[in-house]
């Protein structure tokens, strides 16, 4: 049978493999997501789709989510303390000031503990 891909033969000496499309469907996300929210892949003994291994989220991805939330937290409380110093607010910028400072302690500490975990 003739296609635009050249054949069966030179699809499969390219390395593709024929899947049924039951199986095809699970691959593309049309039989969900699987057990692990990851999707399905083929399994070399049996050649039938199977649960995709979980995601394994990386110490990077973790340290760069926290730098995120405590990055908004440190933006608002500077535009905080923008607004107090616009309205001559002295103790209430140095009531920010110091929230400030000990979401910047915060931050480091639970950084510190990501990367020594």
């Amino acid at each position: 049978m003739a296609d635009n891909y050249g054949g069966e033969e030179k699809l499969t000496a390219e390395g593709y493999i024929k899947v049924s499309t039951e199986d095809y469907q699970y691959y593309v996300g049309n039989k969900g997501s699987g057990a692990n929210g990851t999707g399905y892949i083929r399994d070399n003994q049996t050649g039938k789709p199977v649960n995709a291994p979980a995601r394994i989220i990386t110490l990077a991805e973790k340290a760069n989510t926290l730098k995120f939330e405590y990055e908004a937290n440190i933006k608002a409380i500077d535009e905080a303390i923008q607004i107090a110093k616009n309205n001559g607010d002295d103790e209430y910028v140095a009531e920010l000031q110091q929230e400030r400072q000990n979401t910047l302690d915060e931050y480091a500490t639970k950084l510190e503990e990501l990367t020594n975990a």
